[in-house]
């Protein structure tokens, strides 16, 4: 936009500090600027400047002359640029040196103007540097408002991905003979790997993919949890359950949305496996030659399209032999490219579940071979001889009982750090031995403890960082980051001990890490959203003791007190 005077109507007038000594220029700025309609504020020394800068904290131009009976205008710049913050600073001087302008620019004047002034061109350049000014104050107040905006939004995003992790989590049960893996292509997922115990002991399992990505396709997901949880604990036939999720999504979803989804009802005393495929890759059955010696191939339309009178609800049965695996995935497996611009295919994917590591090949694959996938990514493995076998506890929980006491002991490793859910399956093994007030507050306080371990003591993230402008979004992109570079030597060691003669429950909690407080957290921080943890455990808790150096807490519940 060109600097004309129609464009810069001075509406209110300009309010002008003249640093000058000399008279003349004095009643040359007075005789212009009444003209002009400029309000000005006249000081011919340095005092009288700090003076009145001491008392008036706006001006829009300041007009400083260098050569003042008590000292160099320069000198003044530092205490302009801090009281005056927006103000635009025009050098006046006699001085046509470049090295003198050029230090002066480097300590913050807008422009200059040589003496004797050309009057109309001071002008322009004030009017100049002052609509330069307004836009950096305006654009500053814009960059603000977004960072607020985008912080609040990462806020929301993340109690998001909290609330609907938790919810997936407090219904999926771990099984040692069915394994999976979800790599989401952004913040939240669309694809979701479910399992559930029927009253019968009976095993379902269900991956979903929702049409789309994020938020919005992870919200579609959210219809058929409860169902699904409700139908498979009472053991219900898998066509009931695939009718009542249909029949949910075509009414609660918009028409250009649908799940595929892969429906498995495991029944290991009958040793079948009933399959019901919709819009999904096809379910493998593989040998211990790694061949595929079975398939279920989508002979249905995804779920949320079809009204019932037109919706297929019949299953394929299999039999469930031993040393076999079933294998099930969604598209993104199979259509994200790797570096070479080359596909997975179905018969290049079953040697990487050859691995002492359920899903450790089909990670790396993805992890290392392959760019940031567009699509979700979800696999679930499935060993039918631990299906068919007496299950015993994992191995990588102990359980000790007695009388009157019990200690649960888990140590994770690794990628396992961010994959399980160790809160919930806590509070699931507490739930069948103490009272559901002390659990449901034992779950809050491992919650806490666990993130904290995670974040700030394995991955070594400050909270510090969402202080920073876009502090959320950097915080999450970091922790992704790091959690692909997690080893084997990166651990946690949570223990809980329940002594019920004095009604006990004490949590041990320790990482590989230099511990999560990074030096004494201040008291400032407590009040933030990101520091209130400690101080919700410490209210919760009758004790919370942080064992030195720091990588290590220990809470007590209840006692006799």
């Amino acid at each position: 936009m060109p600097f004309t005077e129609s464009s810069h109507h001075i509406s209110p007038p300009y309010t002008v500090l003249v640093v000058e000594d000399s008279t003349v220029f004095t009643l040359l700025y007075q005789h212009f600027f009444n003209e002009k309609g400029v309000k000005m504020t006249i000081c011919p020394s340095l005092e009288s400047a700090r003076e009145v800068l001491a008392k008036e904290h706006h001006f829009d131009v300041v007009l400083l002359d260098n050569h003042l009976t008590d000292g160099q205008g320069v000198t003044l710049l530092p205490l302009l640029k801090e009281r005056l913050k927006m103000a635009a600073v025009i050098m006046v001087s006699a001085n046509d040196d470049a090295d003198f302008f050029l230090q002066a620019f480097s300590q913050g004047i807008d422009d200059y103007a040589l003496k004797p002034v050309n009057m109309d061109l001071l002008w322009l350049k004030m009017k100049k540097s002052v609509h330069q000014r307004r836009l950096e104050k305006l654009n500053n107040e814009q960059r603000e408002a977004l960072n607020q905006w985008r912080d609040a939004e990462l806020q929301e995003q993340a109690l998001a991905k909290h609330l609907l992790g938790a919810m997936f989590a407090k219904i999926h049960t771990d099984h040692p003979g069915i394994h999976h893996w979800v790599k989401p292509s952004s913040q939240f997922s669309g694809d979701s790997v479910i399992h559930c115990c029927g009253e019968d002991g009976s095993d379902y399992v269900l991956l979903a993919d929702a049409m789309g990505h994020g938020l919005a396709a992870a919200v579609s997901l959210m219809p058929l949890v409860q169902i699904f949880k409700a139908m498979s604990e009472k053991a219900l036939p898998i066509s009931n359950i695939v009718f009542e999720l249909n029949n949910k999504l075509t009414h609660m979803l918009p028409e250009d949305r649908f799940v595929a989804v892969i429906l498995l009802h495991i029944q290991p005393n009958r040793r079948v496996i009933d399959v019901w495929n919709g819009a999904m890759p096809p379910v493998l059955v593989v040998d211990q030659q790694q061949q595929i010696i079975n398939q279920v191939e989508s002979g249905n339309m995804a779920l949320g399209i079809l009204p019932d009178t037109l919706f297929n609800v019949h299953p394929v049965r299999l039999p469930l032999e031993p040393n076999q695996q079933v294998v099930m995935f969604s598209d993104g497996v199979i259509e994200s490219p790797s570096h070479e611009g080359e596909l997975l295919t179905e018969a290049e994917l079953v040697p990487l579940l050859k691995s002492e590591e359920p899903l450790a090949e089909i990670k790396k694959y993805f992890n290392v071979n392959c760019p940031p996938a567009g699509d979700d990514i979800s696999i679930v493995q499935i060993d039918t001889n631990q299906l068919l076998a007496d299950i015993q506890p994992s191995d990588k929980v102990a359980v000790y009982a007695g009388e009157s006491a019990f200690l649960i002991e888990h140590t994770l490793h690794g990628s396992s750090l961010d994959l399980l859910d160790i809160p919930t399956h806590f509070s699931d093994l507490l739930t069948k031995q103490l009272p559901l007030p002390l659990v449901q507050k034992t779950f809050t306080i491992l919650t806490e403890l666990y993130m904290n371990a995670f974040e700030h003591g394995v991955l070594g993230l400050s909270s510090e960082i969402k202080e920073q402008e876009n502090g959320f979004l950097v915080f999450y992109e970091q922790k992704e980051q790091r959690i692909k570079n997690l080893r084997g030597k990166d651990k946690i060691v949570l223990k809980v001990q329940w002594q019920s003669h004095i009604q006990c429950l004490e949590i041990y909690i320790k990482d590989s890490g230099p511990g999560f407080f990074h030096g004494d957290m201040k008291p400032a921080d407590l009040t933030k959203s990101y520091g209130r943890g400690l101080t919700l455990i410490e209210h919760l808790a009758d004790s919370l003791e942080i064992i030195p150096p720091g990588n290590a807490a220990r809470v007590v519940l209840g006692g006799t007190k």
